[in-house]
């Protein structure tokens, strides 16, 4: 591995890792991932928590995992259409979060924060089930640094 690989590797994993670290310290999985991408993507991290906050537990339903959503919004910032019309642009960006989702339903089997979890993420006793047994500490972080590491691979 070259020198260079080594450090963008080095890197990633610390990307990762801060990811985690923001989650476990209080914001939701979808704000944990965007805030790491925040400079790079010129928005700021109140910025980028702000925009991710309502996608927690699945927009509070259970459905679509934050982190999964976090890494959409973090795609379409480095991708995404500026001008009307911009096919190309279009292209890449859902070419990217194709990838992106296969590989995430590769690693974990399924994009939704329910199934993830195994308990009902739209419920307040899902919730509250999650909580006491610890899931948010221990099953979450992983969703977190995977969504980082998968968006780390596959950007160009």
């Amino acid at each position: 591995m070259s020198d260079s690989s080594l450090k963008k590797r080095e890197g990633n994993e610390k990307r990762s890792e801060l990811a985690v670290r923001s989650f476990l310290q209080s914001m939701n999985c979808a704000q944990a991932v965007v805030e790491v991408y925040a400079l790079e993507t010129d928005i700021s991290e109140e910025t980028a928590r702000r925009i991710a906050a309502a996608f927690a537990a699945g927009m509070g339903c259970g459905e679509i995992c934050g982190a999964v959503s976090g890494a959409l919004m973090v795609l379409g910032l480095r991708y995404g259409k500026t001008k009307p019309k911009d096919s190309k642009a279009d292209k890449h960006t859902f070419a990217k979060a194709a990838e992106f989702v296969a590989e995430f339903r590769k690693h974990h089997g399924s994009l939704q924060c329910s199934h993830l979890l195994g308990v009902d993420m739209g419920t307040r006793e899902g919730v509250e089930e999650a909580r006491s047994k610890g899931y948010f500490k221990k099953i979450c972080p992983q969703h977190v640094r995977s969504a980082v590491k998968i968006l780390d691979e596959i950007a160009e």
